[in-house]
């Protein structure tokens, strides 16, 4: 029998070995310093390294060949921590609440590995994102000065933040901030 989704859901899915190529092409439209593949291939196979990809299902056959990414986040989980590498929403895909959903996930699955505080840094510049990490209970708790190198060489600060995975998670790894895991497609309410 073949499982039939509706057009233009998103689903949060682990990274396989399959996403390589496109989680490449996304970090490639989310940031003008992109990773290539190589370096996602070596952060995911770190100890404690995971990735999730945001699929759209865009019609089909049983859904075959009719998934595209819009989104992605990369972690690492070492002991009772996990940092939140990179997490990017293609720029159709931005306001949608892909990111949150990919957050909510990261979270969750970082706790399942045992993790009890997240960490990332962020540009201090880049309002939009800190915004998504504050309402999923992420505190700025230090700053990295001329952190990040943009494209025309110039560098900016990144804000270190912090959340405490057990604070923010309800049993089970279900979010207790924002919207449900699945990410609808359409403009955020």
């Amino acid at each position: 029998m073949l499982g039939l989704r509706r057009p233009g859901t998103v689903a949060v899915k682990p990274v396989g070995p399959f996403d390589l190529g496109r989680l490449a092409r996304l970090h490639r439209r989310c940031f003008s310093e992109p990773w290539s593949r190589a370096d996602l291939a070596h952060l995911l196979a770190l100890p404690g390294g995971f990735g999730l990809i945001a699929r759209l299902y865009e019609g089909g056959l049983g859904g075959l060949d009719a998934l595209r990414g819009v989104g992605f986040a990369i972690c690492r989980v070492t002991r009772d921590e996990s940092e939140l590498l990179s997490l990017g929403v293609a720029p159709p895909w931005r306001g949608r609440r892909v990111g949150s959903a990919l957050l909510r996930a990261a979270m969750a699955r970082s706790r399942e590995a045992g993790a009890t505080l997240m960490f990332l840094e962020v540009a201090v510049d880049n309002h939009a994102a800190q915004r998504l990490y504050a309402r999923h209970g992420f505190e700025i708790v230090g700053l990295r000065p001329d952190y990040y190198q943009r494209a025309d060489g110039s560098r900016v600060g990144a804000h270190t933040m912090r959340c405490e995975l057990d604070r923010v998670l309800a049993p089970g790894g279900r979010a207790v901030l924002g919207a449900p895991l699945n990410a609808a497609a359409g403009p955020a309410s």
